[in-house]
């Protein structure tokens, strides 16, 4: 586990604060009161509840009426980030844990950081010097003992544990022992024992008898067990017999009414008809009451659906001012779709956009090729200079070709030698020696030599210059090429950026081309803005026009627009206004009034009711007491299945036929005869063998003793179990800890010496057992624990424990040390200071302290340091 954030809302002195970890080494550094335990407090809060108020124990919960709490976010191994969310005020402190989609409370959070809980996080991972002082004087038997309790649960309940099953075991059985408890009662059941085996050896054939009437017991208990399952198979069976005709009713309920629903309960829709006739013969009486006014009075076809639709009218006029601002709104908004669309366009046509194409891969496009255009132009140069520079080259070799082509005087060595071959030609020829004449032949071959030494640098000298002819021709070709290939991309760059004139305005053509692009983008989403915002506005302005619909009779509104259409209205009221005041008619405008009112009700009633009417597959409410009479039928019928479903359910599980009943029936009773008859030949085999036993127990002596014999048996088993028990225990947990610390002493006896080492400078190398009492060594010497410096003795300690955690393969916790170095010199603290960078590439280190030393080690080994205030 790892800590990466606590976030504190109200805690001690923190409000609002955020305090970030890293995964290495770091120093949490302030001075007294800068809130380092509140900080160590808050993350075991966090971790395992808030601290119980006890008598003075400090209490961190704020004054000022902040929340009390925070969050703390960890990181696990396999689960990734989670944070834990504690408040006090909020489910009485327990923690809310949120990791990846999951929630969960106090459960999720134990299981998710398990095996780690408050006593091992407080006393393996946190450093308290007096946890391991009274280590420096134990031997070696008690070193194992407090290491695997510290190691198993941080504390000494296993060794505990294992001396009270012992001191138990004790009590109950000893080998030797007199006054124990199992000890006694073993005695005494070898007593009652051998009396017993007396007595049955002068009644031997009562043990044969013994032994064959227990047999018949256990049958005849077994046929006694089958007696009863069979007896109340066959009563089951006969029960079903007689309950036949019903189930066979019930299979044709179930069969004619496969779902219990009967829809909707029939009251509602009695209801709902009794309220739908009412409205509807007051709707009809209004109606006729209004015709005949009609005739009597003579009303207006025109005045009377003004009268009808008096508040509908009134209420679109009451509009007005809402169709202006529409109208207006909608031609602003014409207006700036138009010049986004004429802006847009302009953007098409100057760079070539298209419509749905994205301008940024235009962009990128385009500035790929003026990349490679540049580039190209780079390698021109450079290849034209490689070409001048051969081309210098090849003319030198040319020049010292001609030079060489020159009339060349022989050397001088040429020139003497054929002097010397002559002399010595004519001085052999005068004098007839032969020594003459070879010394003339080995002149003229020295001659020969030089001549072809001449003709072969000739040779090679028209040689390198061919050579160095042809890279000049092939790098002639290649910026040829090159300068083709610019050309191209010049031309692929005008076809995509028309303004561009001259190589030099490429620079600036590009910063065009992109602000234009992300004008481009903006002017885009503007215009589909101002789309969405038209066709809402012309949505709504169809809407409106839709509501002047039932005028169309009335006013002629073809080609009209809202405005228009309120004019042509406003005109109809004044002049049915006119009407009304002349004609003075309260009487048809309350009828006409009534019958609206009735109308709604009736449409109301009928909307309200439709999901009822169309869950019981009725169209028209005519159809309700129809229904309503094939429910009861219904009704009647699903009660009547309810009620033998009650009775018979149990009673058949499965189908079965009258068949298959009466078959299974006459087998179960045959097989309850043939037990019956067994059981009784039972019966009468133990009746005689008791007698038997009667009389050759008359005395009873033998019972007496097999009953004390059985008490005595069952008391030794008691007091066997429970010694057995603590015996095991006591065998496990002594196993155990001889398993663990045999692995583990050795080990971090190893561990512990490198860290000492490491502490101590080089001063103590190793931790070892002598007569089995802890040492520390150096060069020449060994020294007890006890004759140790205080420092020293905390530098042991310090080792121990770190050689300890070292040994853990799963890092369950970050350690924190809370100004753990109080009897340490300045090297002893630099030295602890290197120690915690090298433990930390495995751990997580946190320390809280208020040393302004231990900022400067920190600060030399480049070690993070997070100042508190």
């Amino acid at each position: 586990m790892q800590l990466l954030r606590a976030e504190i809302t109200g805690f001690g002195k923190y409000r609002n604060k955020t305090i970030d970890f890293t995964a290495g080494n770091q120093l949490f550094y302030g001075a007294n009161e800068a809130g380092k335990s509140t900080l160590y407090q808050f993350i075991m809060a966090m971790l395992f509840g808030f601290p119980l108020k006890r008598g003075r124990k400090r209490d961190f919960e704020p004054l000022d009426g902040t929340s009390y709490g925070g969050r703390l976010v960890i990181v696990l191994p396999i689960h990734g980030q989670v944070t834990i969310e504690r408040f006090k005020q909020v489910n009485r402190g327990k923690a809310k844990v949120y990791f990846g989609q999951q929630t969960g409370s106090d459960d999720l959070l134990n299981q998710l950081i398990a095996p780690l809980n408050r006593e091992l996080f407080e006393d393996v991972f946190t450093f308290q010097q007096e946890q391991l002082s009274q280590l420096e004087r134990l031997q070696e038997k008690p070193l194992h003992d407090a290491l695997i309790s510290l190691g198993i649960t941080g504390s000494k309940k296993l060794l505990g544990k294992q001396q009270e099953y012992q001191d138990n075991e004790q009590k109950i059985f000893k080998v030797r022992g007199q006054r124990q408890a199992l000890n006694k009662a073993l005695k005494e059941k070898e007593k009652i024992a051998q009396h017993v085996y007396q007595q049955e050896t002068k009644e031997a054939a009562i043990t044969d008898l013994l032994a064959e009437k227990k047999q018949d017991e256990l049958r005849q208990q077994e046929l006694a067990e089958k007696i009863q399952q069979t007896q109340q198979e066959y009563l089951t069976l006969k029960e079903k017999e007689n309950s036949f005709p019903q189930y066979e009713e019930w299979q044709l309920l179930q069969k004619k009414y496969p779902d219990d629903d009967l829809g909707a309960e029939p009251e509602k829709l009695q209801e709902f008809y009794n309220q739908y006739n009412q409205l509807n013969t007051r709707l009809a009486e209004g109606k006729q009451a209004l015709i005949a006014l009609n005739e009597t009075q003579g009303l207006t076809d025109r005045y009377r659906f003004y009268l009808e639709h008096e508040s509908e009218i009134k209420g679109l006029l009451q509009e007005q001012v809402a169709a202006v601002r529409l109208t207006d709104d909608f031609q602003n908004q014409l207006q700036v779709q138009q010049n986004l669309i004429e802006a847009v366009t302009v953007l098409e046509d100057t760079y070539q956009f298209q419509v749905g194409e994205d301008p940024q891969q235009k962009v990128k496009l385009i500035k790929n090729l003026a990349q490679d255009y540049q580039q190209l132009t780079e390698n021109i140069t450079q290849t034209k200079q490689e070409e001048l520079w051969q081309s210098a080259h090849l003319q030198a070799a040319i020049d010292n070709k001609s030079t060489s082509k020159q009339p060349v005087k022989p050397p001088l060595t040429t020139i003497i030698c054929g002097i010397v071959a002559v002399i010595f030609l004519i001085s052999g020829l005068l004098s007839k020696n032969a020594r003459f004449i070879l010394w003339a032949m080995a002149s003229i071959a020295l001659i020969f030599a030089t001549y072809k030494y001449y003709q072969k640098t000739k040779s090679n000298q028209t040689a390198k210059v061919k050579n160095k002819a042809q890279p000049v021709n092939q790098t002639k070709t290649a910026v040829t090429q090159l300068i083709a290939k610019q050309e191209e991309l010049w031309y692929q760059l005008q076809q995509r950026l028309p303004q561009l004139i001259s190589p030099e305005d490429l620079p600036t053509a590009l910063v065009q081309l992109e602000n234009a692009a992300k004008d481009y983008l903006i002017k885009n989403e503007a215009l589909m803005t101002a789309d969405q915002r038209l066709d809402q506005l012309d949505q709504a302005y169809g809407s409106f026009l839709q509501r002047f619909r039932f005028l169309d009779k009335w006013l002629p509104q073809a080609n009209q627009d809202v405005l228009q259409r309120l004019r042509l209205l406003q005109n109809f009221t004044d002049e049915m206004q006119e009407v009304k005041l002349q004609q003075e008619q309260p009487t048809a405008a309350l009828l006409i009034r009534q019958n609206q009112l009735l109308q709604q009700q009736l449409d109301q009633l009928l909307a309200e009711n439709q999901h009822l009417l169309q869950s019981v597959g009725i169209s028209q409410p005519t159809e309700i007491p129809l229904w309503i009479a094939q429910m009861h039928q219904k009704a009647g019928d699903l009660a009547r299945k309810q009620e033998l479903a009650t009775r018979l359910a149990k009673l058949f599980p499965k189908k079965i036929t009258a068949s298959q009943l009466a078959m299974a029936l006459a087998a179960v009773k045959s097989k309850l005869a043939e037990l019956q008859l067994e059981d009784r030949k039972l019966s009468r085999n133990l009746q005689k063998a008791q007698l038997k036993m009667e009389q050759m127990q008359s005395d009873g002596t033998l019972d007496e003793l097999r009953q004390r014999l059985a008490q005595a048996d069952s008391e030794v088993y008691e007091l066997a179990l429970q010694w057995s028990k603590n015996k095991l225990m006591a065998a496990l947990l002594g196993d155990l800890a001889t398993e663990l610390s045999d692995k583990q002493l050795p080990q971090l006896l190893q561990k512990s010496s490198e860290y000492l080492k490491l502490l101590t400078k080089d001063n103590y190398f190793s931790l070892d057992f002598i007569a089995g009492e802890l040492a520390v060594k150096t060069k020449n010497q060994s020294w007890k624990v006890y004759e140790l410096s205080t420092g020293t003795k905390d530098q042991v300690i310090m080792a121990l424990r770190f050689g300890y955690l070292a040994l853990q393969t799963n890092v369950l916790c970050p350690l924190i040390i809370d100004d753990g170095w109080l009897h340490y010199d300045s090297v002893r603290k630099e030295q602890l200071a290197v120690l915690l960078q090298e433990f930390s590439q495995h751990y997580q280190v946190i320390c809280l302290s208020s040393d302004v030393e231990m900022v400067s080690y920190y600060e030399k080994l480049q070690q993070k340091i997070v100042l508190l205030r």
